[in-house]
Parts: structure tokens; sequence; C-alpha cells
């Protein structure tokens, strides 16, 4: 708990970095969505900026072929490989892109990096390494401990807090890390810091 409250901040403090800074750095980018470097920490880091799903999670106007331009395949890092992760690589297979194209690459880009804000920040630098994990609790309230040390955690709260006109409002907080709980091994895993609600209609 400790070390979360310690970085709970600096991960605030790396999205608001993120958020005001993704539209440039992203003219950092290759062919293949990678960004170099320190720039590496704004990129999510289980995906190219080029994924497939950049441009279908873009509004209609900024699509664009994608599959003429690229191929999508899942490999790994020497980094990753030694936190039992893998991510999604793309190769460009064609490099001859319209300015329209150009321009709209760079949309879905940008949007992809706002949706998935300082990803690489809360995985590299603000990240946990844990070993599989203790279920303390299956309920609307899931608690996850790492049974080793105890440090790497993850709650999971889903549970309504009133209905009012047909509708249920619930919580939706994802706080501590988001821990892979299927993991055999020890595995890496990116802070969370979510606060949020959702709304469930009743059934008539």
């Amino acid at each position: 708990m400790i070390r979360w409250l310690f970085y709970l901040p600096c991960s605030l403090l790396a999205s608001v970095v993120c958020y005001l800074t993704n539209w440039i750095v992203v003219f950092f980018s290759n062919e293949e969505g990678e960004l170099p470097g320190v720039f590496h920490l704004w990129q999510t880091w289980d995906n190219s900026l080029d994924c497939s799903d950049s441009v279908e999670c873009a509004p209609s106007i900024f699509k664009y072929d994608w599959a003429a331009h690229y191929r999508e395949y899942k490999d790994t890092t020497q980094y990753l490989r030694s936190v039992n992760r893998e991510r999604w690589f793309v190769e460009c297979i064609n490099n001859d892109f319209t300015i329209w194209e150009v321009i709209k690459r760079y949309f879905c880009r940008t949007l992809w990096l706002m949706r998935n804000n300082a990803y690489g920040w809360g995985f590299y630098v603000l990240g946990y390494t844990s070993s599989p994990l203790l279920l303390v609790n299956q309920s609307e309230n899931t608690i996850y401990v790492d049974e080793v040390n105890g440090d790497g955690w993850m709650y999971k709260n889903t549970a309504p807090i009133f209905t009012a006109f047909g509708w249920t409002v619930h919580w939706n907080n994802l706080l501590g890390w988001k821990l892979d709980t299927d993991a055999k091994f020890d595995t890496r895993s990116m802070i969370a810091n979510r606060v949020t609600f959702f709304f469930e209609r009743e059934a008539e």
C-alpha cells in the first residue's frame, strides 16, 4: 500500500504531462508506430501506435485502409520476456501513404495515446512485478494480493451505490496494479488508479 500511495501522485503527474504532450510526441514515431528512447514511455506497453485498434477505435472521419499498409504480429522484447509479457507489433508492408492517410494516421495515433494515456509510465516506471496471486475476496469487491511479499495488490469494486428511475449506479473502481490474476510466473503489471461509475438499467 505504501508503494502505491507514493507512486499515485507520480502517476497523476505523468498523466497530466502526457495529455498535454501526446499530440507532439506522435511526431517522433517511426513507420511501425514505435516511439524512441524516453518517448517510449508515452506509448502503450502492449501495442504499437499503428495497431489495428487505433484505427477501429477512431471516429470514422479519421479511419483509413490500415490493412493496405500494415500487418500485425505478437512478439516480445528482452525486457518483456524477463517479466513474462508479450505485446503486439506492426510491420509496415506498404509505405505509400497519401497525404490524407498521413493526416488520418496522425489523428489515429494521437487519439490512441489519449485513450491509453501514460501507459508506458504506468507499466515501465510505476509498474509492479508480482508473483502468483492470492485471492482474498471474490464478490463485487475483489481484492488480490501478492502472496510472496504482499506489496502488490489489486482492488476492484463494481458494487451498486443507489437505484433511481429504473437505473442502478455502480462503482467502477480499479486500484493498486492491473495484476494478471492467472499468472503462473512473476509478471509485470501497470499501476491502476481508476475511480469512476457506470449505469445499469433494471430488468423489466
